[in-house]
Order: structure tokens, then sequence, then C-alpha cells
């Protein structure tokens, strides 16, 4: 990214260049809050739609360097790559770890409070907690 920017703001005076500087703060910015908001916080959902939104933001960037300076864009291609890959994942974890709409919390994180004492150890509560999950899915495919 780093690399790309530098050369967009070598080739350009500061005027032909704003938006594409504009548009690179947004994307940097949302770099810079997703992992927090994903394992600090763990809102996994926000995660998803700020990883989408940086998707989105280095689609509209990449031909803007594009027609700046070529290899400025071609050099953004491996970190497209990498962050379609880390949106795939994003949606699959939020996927397969849905979240409960009576406490805003899913299994995981039940479970990690469980654990917060530090005693990782698989007690009867989580068991409990892993047979009521069971049965639900369960219901479901029934």
């Amino acid at each position: 990214m780093g690399v790309s920017v530098s050369r967009i703001v070598k080739s350009t005076s500061s005027t032909s260049s704003s938006m594409v500087l504009k548009l690179w703060y947004i994307h940097y910015a949302l770099n810079l809050i997703w992992a927090p908001i994903f394992f600090g916080y763990q809102k996994f959902r926000l995660g998803l739609i700020i990883s989408i939104l940086l998707v989105v933001s280095l689609g509209l960037i990449m031909p803007l360097y594009h027609a700046i300076d070529p290899i400025s864009a071609y050099l953004q291609v491996p970190y497209l790559c990498w962050l379609i890959f880390a949106t795939v994942l994003n949606y699959q974890f939020c996927k397969l770890n849905p979240m409960d709409e009576s406490d805003g919390k899913n299994e995981a994180m039940r479970q990690a409070e469980l654990c917060k004492d530090g005693k990782a150890v698989y007690n009867d509560v989580m068991l409990q907690n892993d047979l009521r999950g069971l049965q639900k899915d369960a219901a479901r495919y029934a």
C-alpha cells in the first residue's frame, strides 16, 4: 500500500491526486479499524461490513491509480486478493457463529465468558451449552 501511494504522490501534482488520496485515506482508516473491531471488540458482523468496504474502496482506488501510474495499480493486486480471501473468511466466521438474538452473543462468546477465570476446563456448564446448541441444530434439521 505504501509503495503504491508514494508512487502516486510522486507522479502527480497535489491537485490531480487529491481525490485518489482522499479515497486512500478512507481506505487506510478502514484498514486500521478492522482488527480492533473484529478481534478486540469481537464485533464480527461489523468487521464483515468493514471488510466489504475495504474491497469496494480498493476497487475504486485501483482504476484511479492505473490512470496515474499503472505499476501502482498492479502492486495492489496481491493485496486485493488478500482482502477478498479475508472477507470470505470473515463471512464464513459469521455464518458458522450465528448470534443469539436474545443476548447478542454467539456460542464462542458464551464459552469464553465461562473460561474468564483462566481455568479453561471443559465443565458441566459448557457441556450443557453444547447440548443446547446441538438440540437447536437437530430441531432445525428435523
